[in-house]
């Protein structure tokens, strides 16, 4: 083997090493070895060992896997301390491990309830985070292993708890609840930076170390983000109370959200650590999810929590629409709120800073901050023995790990070791230098290639990158269009106010032209009347002075008048220029008109620009796909090409290598031929030379030997020698032949050599020109990906250009809001203006009105006052009559109350009489059971003396009459008295009707009394303004006057003095009366209030006495029944009438809710008692007996009772839902002492309702374990809920597909009720029996029709009390609930 290939072997040798060993490898060791058991485990079954192959399977591999799951981790080998969790899926265990003794959480999933729920793949991504997050804010996973049941993640104890146990025990401030919200952001960002979106965010999913700080669990319900950091998702997850908007949307949809949903999560938090409560708390599902949608109308703080500005702020910031949340565009927005800013800590010290609560450890296996979980002792359920393969373990191969692998430590290198065995032989097989020169460039071109297709990779991701910051820029630029358009409607809307403006500045200059005309005319008539004054005074020197004075004041308005057109002629001017301002402002707004025109069609070229962007984009995105396939096919096709470089290169070897040989052996054989010749030519000379030799002596022998003979033998001789040499001549020539036959072999040979060799050439040829190909391709692939960077500069200029008219815009936008500021600032000119001129009239008004009061009212002025001087004080004289009536009345209605409440003291006394008859009667009745009991043992005893026993029953009959006829008439009485009671309530609520139509008429009088005083203020007002102008006037004119003037005004000054005396005397009379009244009034309304309660009580008591006296009738009857049914012979010990009894008469312990926080409801035990006509709740027996019962509700206005369902009362512990049942009655059907909490009617939640067949439906989705009461299907699922309908009022729920298709399965509402006026009450019965029984016997005490509204309220004022359910476990989220520890 060559050196290059034996480099290659061992780099895929140390690739696959690599990938067995890599944790996050889907075939890394421990994934093999699960794969291996699971298929052991599931073919090991009778049915399928039938098959051979399986069985050969299972012999081959089933002892030793048993072996291996001997040395893997298993349960085994921990010791369990104490369950500190249970969910759907298994439990959390608190274990010690066995070898190092080290405390750990182990959670337990189990295989088959996954299965079963189809939810085999939510554990993965819990288990990378935990795995892989290197990250202080994440718990971390230690191992995680498997056997044929369970899943087990072992991970670090948090021994603080979760963060539900810290807000139960302590008061969280502000201080605090920002300290855990700072680490819960930081921990979300960690979460986020692995690409993950939480999705189940809440308190129980938020544990705490041994130093306080915070770590989150549970990642079952995390999402890979896409590349651009959202998610799709067509299913609600999460828990009810903490799920957003959107995420709630995503319900049967195509989901679109991205990380902001966690941020809402968040949100929730913070209220519920500050305030105690989750802000969209509801009892059930539909109710929270109608608020979650409705969360701008539904976010309120309440008032008894101080909450600082800050936090209200970040709450609101959070709990808002994804779009403007905060956290949407990174966490450093969030980091940046004021909410944060302490001295303390900041983010990156937050972690080395001491917490609020560090928890006291007693050991360190202390679960004080977890909750007593119970052993659950039920049978575990397994996978059945399937009769076919089925695959069971399969969904869960690759689960298994560790934090470290040392598995693979120990590998053995024999492999290397032999590779470089063989390349030190190798080494020694040097061909030649050409070929490792050839096979050296080759590889530098793979390299160079494998560099460019990096470098076009590294491109591809810069451009997709540049084209993301392009899409952002895009998408700010958007944003700051609707900026401008904003502006622009703004500017709008100011052009149209300053529009009005000059519209009533133009309207009020035309009145103030009218009112100039008006004063023209009056001065033109007062001229007219001088005239007059003229000609008919001309006689007397009064009227000439008067008129001198009248001429004067002419003079003086004449002035005024002047100053006034003067004053107009301003205002024209101005108007003038306000309508010149008009018209620029009305060009400035049609040049703002034609911009926004513009910038609507800049905006229309934008979104088209955006749009083929957008499909640029999307065509370089499917470029760049098909730019990677191309990547991949030349990858490889690169591969295909090494490999045959690698075989060709190996066949060149080969051929060179024989080529080498045969060339050797050539040259050999040509050398041996030269010599052959040389040696041949070298005999034949020889011989030649010997022949010419012989030839010679023969013709000397010739001419010498003349004698035949010797010719003859020398003949023979030569003849003898010519044969040999010609058999020589011959073996030479044969080996001639064969040496030219070898050569042509071996020509033969070297051509076929020389043949090999041009192929080898030409596939060479054929592998360069494949490469060049691919280079031009590589080098297309370059010029594309330099179009598109030239495309998107280009996009780029048109950006920059885009922000440039932008900016130009800004600067235009900014130059037209400066010049509204200057018309602004003209239009307050304009209004000063305006004012002063308005002034200046005013005051000419006034100067014409004194002209005017001076000619008309000063003669008749002083006689007018003097009438309204009586009128007041006649108007004085009759309200203090009014008052002593009022007194009189008040006097009346304290006598009536004095009355009412010795009428109650008989009552109650006659209530004490009626107690110690009921307590005679019980006696009586103890007495009767007694005799009963002794009357039966004789009866057993005695059957001989049957006739004795007959004369004894007879007796016993007697007295037992007379019992029974003093029993009917104690209870006649009772009855009677009760009737008595009943007449005094009526007689009491018509005297209370009277004191409330009493108080309405007081009311309207106070109401009279109020504007009468106010006219009066008026008037008086308006008296002294007149008489302050009069004196002004005398005080001016007191020069010019004479001194008779003097002294009318010195007596007018006197009489006005006394008046204001008189006036503010009974000013103060007046109040102090309104103070009284109102006093008495308060009084009143205390003492009625006081006696609704008292009434409420009695009528409690009253029922309490009526149900008694029911139960005394029927035992009564009883005992009738028995006493006739025992005078028989044939009579038994059994009787039927405590069945007819018990038939009519329930009563038992029952449990109403008590809600202590949103996370723990407790249960309050009622002792409950139902009548035929009442339901009677005590807080004990004792209560019972003293008839005072706690609550009250009436039967007739029942309208439906029912089990409740998981559904209903999500928060409730499982264990006790099928012992609760709901009832559901009127409001004012309930009668309770001391209400405490406010009315809250059922119908409180906004949402849509669809009308069908009488019910009320409102579509929403179970997560719980629900089935259809049309269809009986299944109506739930853990993450897909099929979509569902509620009706409100009997509460059943079906498919809406049946609505859908308008199936006639529905059956009509059983309810028919106004769910405005209707409350809800969930009680507890002490096993499912009793549940049962109470549904049934409260079902048939129903009344068919609906009850019909009463006007009058018997116990009214009625307060109704909220009652809620018990939800002592929150809603788990999608599987195991708060593990809490993972």
């Amino acid at each position: 083997m060559s050196l290059g290939a034996e480099r290659r072997m061992e780099n895929r040798l140390k690739k696959l090493e690599a990938m067995i060993k890599d944790p996050r490898s889907a075939i890394n060791l421990e994934s093999l070895l699960d794969s291996i058991n699971a298929f052991v485990l599931d073919l090991d079954y009778p049915a399928l060992r039938k098959n051979k192959n399986i069985e050969t399977f299972l012999n081959r591999y089933e002892k030793v896997m048993g072996h291996i799951r001997e040395f893997q981790m298993r349960s085994e080998d921990f010791d369990r301390v104490k369950v500190i969790g249970r969910g759907a899926f298994g439990e959390v265990q608190l274990v010690r491990h066995k070898a190092s003794q080290k405390v750990y959480a182990m959670k337990l999933l189990s295989k088959f309830e996954m299965i079963k729920r189809s939810d085999s793949a939510f554990f993965w991504e819990e288990r990378d985070i935990m795995a892989f997050a290197n990250s202080p804010w994440v718990v971390q996973l230690c191992c995680a292993f498997q056997d044929d049941r369970y899943l087990y993640m072992v991970m670090e104890y948090m021994p603080g708890g979760d963060l539900v146990n810290l807000t139960s025990t302590y008061d969280v401030p502000e201080k605090w609840a920002r300290f855990y919200t700072a680490e819960v952001v930081m921990a979300l960002d960690a979460i986020h930076s692995l690409g993950f979106i939480h999705r189940d965010v809440k308190p129980d999913n938020m544990l705490l170390d041994c130093h306080g700080h915070l770590k989150l669990a549970d990642f079952g319900t995390c999402m890979k983000m896409d590349s651009t950091g959202m998610v799709h998702c067509d299913t609600a997850v999460g828990t009810p109370d903490y799920i957003s908007p959107e995420v709630l949307k995503s319900q049967g949809g195509d989901g679109y959200y991205g990380r902001e949903c966690d941020w809402w999560s968040v949100g929730v938090f913070i209220f519920e650590m500050l305030v105690g409560d989750t802000p969209f708390y509801a009892d059930s599902l539909v109710g929270t999810y109608s608020k979650i949608m409705d969360h701008k109308n539904s976010l309120n703080f309440p008032d008894d929590v101080e909450i600082s500005k800050d936090a209200k702020n970040l709450i609101c910031a959070f709990l808002t629409d994804r779009e403007v949340r905060l956290g949407r565009n990174g966490v450093e927005e969030i980091k940046r709120h004021p909410f944060f800013k302490n001295d303390q800590w900041n983010f990156d010290s937050i972690r080395n800073t001491a917490a609020p609560v560090v928890p006291e450890l007693s050991s360190d296996i202390d679960t004080s901050n977890f909750d007593e979980i119970e052993d659950d002792k039920g049978d575990v359920e397994t996978f059945p023995t399937p009769k076919a393969f089925v695959g069971n373990q399969l969904p869960f191969v690759g689960f298994t790990y560790f934090k470290e692998d040392q598995l693979l430590s120990g590998v053995n290198n024999s492999t290397v070791v032999t590779v470089n065995s063989t390349a030190l032989k190798g080494e020694d097989i040097v061909m030649s230098a050409k070929l490792q020169k050839k096979l050296h460039q080759l590889e530098e071109q793979l390299n160079n290639e494998m560099q460019t297709k990096d470098e076009l990779e590294h491109k591809c991701r810069t451009a997709t990158s540049r084209l993301e910051k392009t899409s952002k820029d895009l998408d700010e630029e958007m944003s700051s269009r609707k900026a401008l358009e904003s502006s622009l409607r703004q500017l709008e809307r100011e052009k149209a106010l300053l529009q009005h403006k000059t519209v009533e500045s133009h309207r009020k200059a035309e009145s103030e032209a009218d009112r100039k005309r008006c004063l023209e005319n009056e001065v033109n008539s007062l001229r007219d009347q001088l005239d007059e004054m003229k000609k008919r005074n001309q006689n007397s020197h009064i009227s000439n002075e008067k008129n001198i004075h009248l001429q004067r004041q002419l003079d003086e308005a004449n002035a005024l008048l002047r100053a006034e057109q003067e004053v107009a002629t301003r205002l024209r001017k101005a108007q003038t220029e306000t309508g010149k301002q008009l018209q620029a402002l009305e060009a400035g707004g049609r040049e703002l008109q034609d911009k926004c025109c513009l910038l609507e069609r800049s905006k229309l070229t934008l979104e088209k620009e955006f749009i083929g962007l957008q499909a640029a984009l999307e065509a370089e995105r499917r470029e760049h796909c098909q730019g990677s396939e191309t990547i991949t096919d030349m990858q490889g096709r690169i591969s295909g090409l090494e490999d045959e470089v690698w075989q060709v290169r190996q066949a060149l070897s080969k051929a060179e290598t024989e080529k080498r040989q045969l060339q050797e052996k050539l040259t050999d054989l040509e050398k041996e031929k030269n010599n052959k010749e040389i040696d041949m030519t070298y005999k034949l000379k020889v011989l030649q030379q010997g022949l010419e030799q012989e030839e010679a002596s023969h013709k000397a022998t010739k001419a010498r030997l003349a004698d035949k003979s010797k010719i003859e033998s020398i003949e023979g001789a030569k003849s003898e020698a010519m044969k040999d040499m010609e058999q020589k001549l011959q073996e030479e020539r044969a080996s001639k032949l064969r040496v030219e036959n070898r050569m042509l072999e071996l020509e033969k040979h070297s051509s076929m050599l020389d043949c090999d060799y041009k192929q080898s050439l030409q596939k060479l040829d054929e592998l360069r020109r494949h490469k060049e190909r691919l280079t031009e391709e590589v080098k297309n692939l370059t010029l594309k990906i330099e179009q598109e960077t030239q495309k998107r500069s280009l996009t780029q200029n048109d950006l920059k250009a885009q922000n440039q008219q932008l900016n130009a815009l800004k600067t235009s936008e900014k130059q037209l809001k400066q010049e509204a500021n200057h018309l602004l600032e003209i239009k307050r000119s304009l209004e000063k203006q305006n004012q002063e001129l308005r002034k200046e009239r005013q005051d000419s008004d006034g100067q014409m009105k004194e002209l005017q009061d001076q000619l008309e009212a000063e003669q008749y002025f002083s006689t007018l006052y003097k009438t309204q001087v009586r009128e007041l004080k006649d108007e004085c004289e009759e309200k203090s009559k009014l008052y002593k009536d009022m007194q009189q009345s008040l006097q009346e209605l304290q006598e009536e109350r004095d009355s009412l409440a010795a009428q109650l003291e008989i009552t109650l006394t006659k209530a004490d009489s009626e107690q110690l008859a009921r307590s005679i009667a019980e006696e009586q009745y103890s007495d009767l059971e007694k005799e009963k009991i002794m009357k039966e043992l004789e009866l057993k005893e005695m059957m001989a003396r049957h006739k004795q026993e007959l004369g004894e029953k007879d007796i016993t009959i007697c007295s037992l009459e007379e019992a029974n006829r003093t029993l009917t008439s104690d209870v006649a009485n009772l009855a009677n008295e009760k009737e008595e009671l009943n007449n005094k309530l009526k007689e009491t609520l018509e005297e209370l009707q009277m004191s409330k139509d009493d108080e309405q008429q007081m009311s309207q009088m106070k109401l009279t009394f109020e504007k009468q005083l106010q006219s009066e203020r008026t008037l008086k007002t308006q008296a002294v303004n007149k008489l302050a102008e009069i004196m002004n006037r005398k005080e001016v004119r007191a020069a010019g006057s004479r001194r008779g003037n003097d002294t009318d005004v010195r007596r007018k000054e006197k009489e006005n003095r006394k008046l204001q005396l008189e006036l503010r005397s009974e000013k103060e009379k007046l109040n102090s009366s309104i103070i009284k009244y109102q006093r008495e009034i308060n009084d009143m309304q205390a003492q009625i209030a006081d006696e609704s309660q008292v009434r409420i009580e009695l009528q409690m008591a009253l029922d309490s006495k009526d149900s008694d006296i029911e139960q005394l009738r029927n035992l009564l009857s009883s005992t009738n029944v028995s006493s006739l049914e025992s005078a028989s012979i044939n009579s038994g010990p059994d009787f039927d009438a405590d069945d007819a009894y018990t038939e009519m008469r329930l009563e038992g312990w029952l449990s109403l809710p008590v809600r202590n926080n949103t996370k723990k409801f407790g249960w309050e035990r009622k002792y409950v008692v139902v009548s035929s006509k009442k339901i009677l709740f005590y807080n004990s027996e004792q209560d019972k007996e003293l008839s005072n019962p706690y609550m009250v509700l009436d039967i007739d206005k029942l309208f439906h009772v029912r089990p409740v369902t998981q559904t209903d009362v999500y928060r409730a512990d499982a264990k006790e839902i099928p012992r609760i049942f709901q009832i559901l009655y009127a409001n004012e059907g309930e009668c309770k002492k001391e209400p405490e909490f406010p009315v809250e009617l059922a119908s409180g939640e906004k949402s849509s309702y669809i009308c069908h067949k009488g019910h009320e439906f409102i579509p929403t989705l179970y997560h719980f374990p629900t089935n259809c009461e049309a269809c009986t299907k299944p109506l739930w699922h853990m993450f897909k809920p099929p979509p569902a309908l509620e009706c409100r009022r009997c509460h059943i729920k079906c498919h809406k597909d049946h609505m859908d298709k308008k199936e006639e399965i529905i059956a009509p509402c059983k309810v028919n009720y106004d769910v405005s006026m209707a409350k809800n009450l969930l009680l507890l019965a002490v096993s499912q029996e009793e549940q049962q029984e109470w549904v049934g016997r409260l079902v048939k005490k129903i009344p068919k029709k609906p009850p019909a509204p009463e006007h009058f309220a018997r116990s009214s004022p009625r307060v109704s009390m909220k009652v809620q359910p018990s939800q002592s476990m929150r809603r788990p989220s999608r599987q195991l609930p708060p593990s809490k520890n993972s």
